[in-house]
């Protein structure tokens, strides 16, 4: 009984460590979803024939699009931070280095979804003809999809 709690254990610290791994510093995914954010945003926003009221606009939503994610980094890197003290000790507590590497997953996906709404909240600037432009090139963009 004994060995196979070890077993778990031993396990659960290897998959910690392999997430700690894909987490290390050299692959900062909020810094990487905000360059691709910003990337399509000026891709799709160069095709839509903006004015210049539209383009003041656009170049704040990039503002905060660039923020929110550099908030997301500043977050990421804490709770590694945390993970990599806890599991630097004799005893490392393995429940604790999970909940914080959960946690930061969660908000991960939170600042993307923040992303998506400031998205669908510039949609709003945009006259009707933009929209139906917009909805053409998503449609064709995700009918490319395998």
């Amino acid at each position: 009984m004994k060995s196979n709690r070890n077993y778990i254990s031993l396990l659960v610290v290897i998959l910690l460590g392999i997430a700690m791994a894909g987490c290390h510093h050299r692959m900062d995914t909020m810094s990487v979803a905000g360059k691709i954010f910003i990337k399509k945003v000026d891709k799709t926003a160069g095709k839509l024939d903006l004015n210049a009221d539209q383009m003041a606009k656009l170049e704040q939503l990039k503002v905060e699009i660039r923020n929110n994610f550099q908030e997301g980094q500043v977050e990421e890197k804490e709770a590694m931070a945390k993970i990599k003290k806890e599991g630097s000790k004799d005893n490392p507590d393995i429940q604790q280095m999970t909940s914080v590497l959960q946690e930061s997953l969660k908000a991960e996906t939170q600042r993307i979804n923040r992303a998506f709404d400031l998205l669908m909240e510039y949609q709003k600037n945009l006259n009707d003809d933009q929209k139906k432009k917009l909805g053409q090139m998503i449609s064709k963009r995700i009918g490319k999809w395998h």
